[in-house]
């Protein structure tokens, strides 16, 4: 069943807004704000800003799960002393500055971001700021880079002084489709303490010729069996949606991006 979405903007003036209740909805914003999750609340937001900046609040024992959508040229902020977990899919051009402070013992924070892009130039600024002890942050970023396109994927996690037991992880996976794309991962980890653990990894490269062409001797097209490869990548962003128009306008756009 599809949760009922509530604009931001009933909850509060001069683009300052406070969620203070549970509610069993997803809060929409799609223009520049400042949204403070009060103590003890678990919020749901749907973030399709673009060309504007946000910051987010998340206090004590609060907790956040923001949905960005094709949200091109926005820098995002949040301060966590709680938990948030960030799932993006973007399908066009795009500079996003993606900005975390983890501010309290045990804050954490997970974001999975996917750019599935066409004749087009991406670059997603990251950067997680471990501010107090046993935080905890993972990245994961995931491109797909189709007919003269390029993604970059620019990471940085930085652990302060005495912030030990703290953990950070990187992690960047790409498909280069042609011989015009490319995907870049720079990850960044700016380590001032001995006593944590930090990590990234990146795995970037053409689409196995071999699995294609067993899909292809089974009765595919090439472009059902890149679907169906890509499938496995994409399919955790759009589930992870709880509004089935969008998944389905999410899902024909992604495929007309890759047969077209």
């Amino acid at each position: 069943m599809n949760k009922k979405i509530v604009d931001i903007s009933t909850l509060g003036q001069d683009n300052i807004y406070h969620i203070t209740k549970m509610d069993d909805v997803i809060y929409k914003v799609s223009s520049s704000s400042t949204i403070y999750v009060e103590k003890g609340i678990h919020a749901d937001i749907l973030d399709m800003i673009s060309n504007g900046e946000i910051k987010y609040y998340v206090n004590d024992r609060s907790s956040l799960k923001v949905n960005i959508i094709d949200s091109a040229n926005t820098n995002r902020y949040f301060s966590v002393d709680g938990e948030i977990n960030i799932n993006e899919i973007s399908i066009n051009d795009t500079l996003e500055n993606l900005v975390v402070d983890l501010i309290n013992n045990n804050s954490m924070m997970d974001a999975k971001i996917l750019s599935v892009l066409s004749n087009g130039k991406s670059k997603f600024i990251q950067r997680v700021n471990h501010n107090k002890n046993e935080t905890i942050s993972d990245i994961s970023n995931f491109g797909v880079a189709i007919k003269n396109s390029d993604i970059m994927f620019d990471t940085t996690g930085f652990i302060k002084h005495r912030m030990n037991k703290s953990n950070c992880r990187q992690l960047s996976k790409g498909i280069v489709m042609d011989n015009s794309s490319s995907i870049t991962s720079k990850p960044i980890l700016l380590i001032d303490e001995y006593d944590c653990f930090a990590s990234h990894g990146a795995a970037i490269g053409k689409m196995s010729d071999e699995s294609l062409f067993y899909l292809m001797s089974r009765g595919l097209s090439k472009d059902d069996a890149f679907l169906l490869i890509l499938n496995g990548i994409i399919k955790p962003f759009i589930d992870n949606i709880d509004d089935d128009v969008l998944k389905e306008k999410l899902e024909n756009d992604i495929d007309n991006l890759i047969k077209k």
